[in-house]
Formats: structure tokens, C-alpha cells, sequence
């Protein structure tokens, strides 16, 4: 490889990719899911996506505030508290927010998701 010569420059419509297969299902409740198996390791990605972003909010930065404060504590636990108790299970919770759209996710082993799904509920 020579590395004083560029690399040569790929249109993006010239790869093929080729995604894993989905399944979608929709719960009791109504939300639509779309689960990806994407292989043999005992960890979980989930994804919780909200029509609440940026042109919803009735001034200015109150989606991306109240987004924010997701993991800045509950009635019953603080802060260091939530923080604690993802990082006991390894896990890890994030929030997001753009223009349409706010999401939380959580990324965990699945052997403890069912010990992590109460605190981001």
C-alpha cells in the first residue's frame, strides 16, 4: 500500500450492502417493534424512539432540556443513583435528541435486562 497516493473515491450508490433480515411485530400497547437478531453474543441493544425532537416544543429549547434530564433523577433515585445501578449490570443508557425525534437506549447484557428495563421505564 502506498501511502502518499489517495485512495480512490467510491460513490456510495456503487456499494451493496446487505442488512440483516427484521422481524416486526406490534404490541398489546400499540408500539410497533423491529428486532434485528444480529448474532451469538449475550448482549442487547433497545432503542426507544419518540415523535418529540426540537419542532414540537413550544420554545425554544425545551425538547433537548427535558431530554437531557432523563438521567438527572427520579422521584425515588437520584442521579448517581440511576448511574450506579447501570453501571453495577454493565450497562449502559443514553438519551438523544434531534429536529423530529428523541430516543433513549439501553445496552446491556441480556441476562440483565430484565433487572434494567425498570429504571429507564
Amino acid at each position: 500500500m502506498n501511502r502518499k497516493l489517495a485512495p480512490a473515491i467510491t460513490d456510495a450508490v456503487d456499494y451493496t450492502l446487505h442488512l440483516k433480515p427484521y422481524r416486526f411485530f406490534r404490541l398489546d400497547n400499540g408500539v410497533e417493534v423491529y428486532a434485528v437478531h444480529a448474532g451469538a453474543q449475550e448482549v442487547i441493544q433497545i432503542e426507544w424512539v419518540f415523535s418529540a425532537g426540537s419542532c414540537y416544543e413550544s420554545k425554544q429549547a425545551v425538547a433537548a432540556t427535558a431530554n437531557y434530564m432523563l438521567k438527572n433523577g427520579t422521584k425515588s433515585k437520584s442521579a448517581f443513583q440511576l448511574d450506579e445501578a447501570f453501571e453495577f449490570y454493565g450497562g449502559y443508557c443514553n438519551r438523544s435528541c434531534f429536529t423530529e425525534t428523541s430516543l433513549i437506549s439501553l445496552h446491556t447484557l441480556t441476562r440483565h435486562v430484565d433487572r434494567l428495563l425498570p429504571l429507564v421505564r
